[in-house]
């Protein structure tokens, strides 16, 4: 069954009543985070799709979330066992945390996680980083998540369900499945898979461990059909033992099938509309094009982290060549370009970060007059409600990834979108591109089309903007994060190995 036919079955939130199993969740990153301050304790919850759409439900149902205990009072405010009670302020569920040494989060995170598989499965080669120590701490590391994931289950009366959460575990799955073969084990996998030729690359006896490692889910769940594709090519030229059916998305290994299936994540639409329709949201997005589109002037928008996935350079590049190319557009446009930083520790992104500060000062430099500032770049961390006006304020909307699992930015511009509608200008590399029909679609590789495109947009008339913005909030409000956490959990209990239905999401053609 199709994803799109599987997301109309549903109520708004039926999840937690639909819970076959208590529900333990593995992630990295904590829902809650204490930490200490001049005041005392404060504790911080992060923004993202994934902590607004299953706190909810951990909520309703009394379920347990497996992290690490990243903040620095998260010791003092858990019990011996690391497990604490949350949300702080109506304690709902157990947030059990893992405490990671320096030399952990150096090797398992900063090393494996983020210098080999990140760059793997992105397909930045150049930046691969393969090192005996970081792999063995990962390994290391994932055991350890899993042995807490094995006690917390031993705390339920019934065999659990563990969604287990990205790149981080992938050896995981199996760690607990050998603790606990009763429990019903699934993996989303937010980023891209790579394909067979590149995930090859990784030393022999890492490759071989992360794909059994992966196998010892009951679903996989990626964000597309060309990276469940792509997993299952690599499961089946690495491990002649065991057999995979492409038509049906489903891997065998002895007597245990293993079901892929592509389950493109959303966000959380209405909470997006709202922000962006809120009366303060609106005079800071009236303030920003009064300060950088007036007289005409139209604005360009760039929200991305500063990785170098994202396309960031290329992004400039464009911007630049649109000025160069064509003289009389100076000064008609100016780009807010909005990059957090993101893991500066790693030498990459240092590098990046540092490019991307001295082309923006270039560019600023070279075009710029008494008037206009060509690139406004906020370079720092911005809540959502900033980033609602930001893209309510915007003419154009850029998104350049170059490698991306899905790109959540390109869906809140849409949702945030009121008044005067922009357009967005998308990266075909994108998981967001094969969903958001009505995108002007560019490949970030050649710079002179992309730089056609943002000219295109700017001039785009205003009924084929409206056209095309229609079709994708449509398209936008048909698949929010509450439809990819229901068809996920719908294929999951399908999954399960008492079960024979078929995965409930999009098929795997090979």
């Amino acid at each position: 069954m199709p994803l799109e036919e599987v997301m109309t079955d549903f109520d708004v939130h039926p999840v937690a009543g639909e819970m076959e199993r208590p529900l333990i969740v593995l992630s990295n990153r904590e829902p809650y985070e204490h930490v200490r301050s001049a005041g005392g304790t404060d504790v911080r919850s992060p923004a993202g799709g994934l902590v607004s759409a299953l706190d909810p439900i951990l909520r309703r149902i009394s379920g347990t979330w497996v992290a690490w205990g990243s903040g620095s009072a998260d010791r003092a405010t858990a019990d011996a066992h690391g497990r604490v009670m949350v949300p702080p302020a109506d304690p709902r569920y157990t947030l059990r945390r893992v405490w990671l040494s320096e030399a952990d989060v150096k090797a398992y995170y900063l090393g494996f996680a983020n210098s080999a598989l990140w760059p793997l499965c992105h397909l930045f080669i150049p930046h691969l980083d393969i090192r005996r120590k970081n792999w063995e701490r990962y390994s290391a590391v994932n055991d350890l998540f899993a042995a807490a994931v094995a006690e917390e289950a031993e705390r339920f009366d019934t065999p659990p369900m563990v969604w287990v959460q990205d790149y981080h575990f992938a050896l995981a799955p199996a760690m607990i499945r050998a603790r606990v073969p009763e429990a019903l084990i699934h993996q989303f996998w937010h980023i891209p898979f790579p394909p067979a030729d590149v995930f090859r690359i990784m030393p022999l006896g890492v490759h071989d461990s992360l794909l059994r490692g992966l196998l010892g889910n009951d679903l996989v769940e990626f964000q597309t059909a060309g990276y469940a594709r792509n997993f299952l090519e690599c499961i089946e030229r690495a491990l002649p033992d065991v057999h995979v059916d492409y038509t049906a998305g489903t891997v065998d290994v002895g007597d245990r099938r293993v079901r892929v299936g592509a389950f493109p994540i959303s966000i959380d639409v209405r909470e997006w509309e709202r922000l962006a329709t809120l009366p303060r949201t609106i005079e800071v997005a009236n303030g920003l094009r009064e300060r950088y589109a007036q007289n005409g002037r139209q604005l360009v928008v760039s929200v991305d982290r500063m990785d170098y996935t994202k396309g960031l350079v290329r992004r400039l590049r464009a911007v630049e060549t649109v000025w160069r190319a064509h003289p009389e557009r100076r000064g008609t446009f100016t780009m807010l370009f909005v990059a957090p930083p993101s893991r500066s520790d790693l030498a990459p992104y240092a590098q990046l970060e540092r490019e991307v500060l001295r082309r923006v000062a270039a560019l600023n430099a070279r075009f710029g007059t008494d008037d206009w500032t060509p690139v406004v770049l906020i370079h720092g961390n911005v809540d959502a409600d900033l980033l609602a006006a930001v893209y309510r304020a915007a003419d154009a909307c850029i998104v350049s990834s170059l490698q991306d699992g899905m790109n959540l930015v390109a869906k809140e511009f849409i949702a945030c979108q009121g008044g005067e509608p922009g357009v967005l200008v998308l990266s075909r590399f994108t998981g967001a591109a094969d969903e958001l029909e009505g995108a002007l679609l560019v490949n970030p590789f050649f710079t002179d089309s992309f730089a056609d495109a943002i000219v295109t947009a700017l001039d785009m008339p205003r009924a084929e903007r409206e056209t095309r913005m229609a079709t994708l909030r449509e398209q936008l409000r048909g698949a929010t994060i509450d439809d990819w956490l229901r068809s996920v959990m719908r294929a999951a209990n399908a999954a399960a190995p008492a079960a024979a239905a078929p995965v409930l999401g999009a098929p795997v053609v090979g």
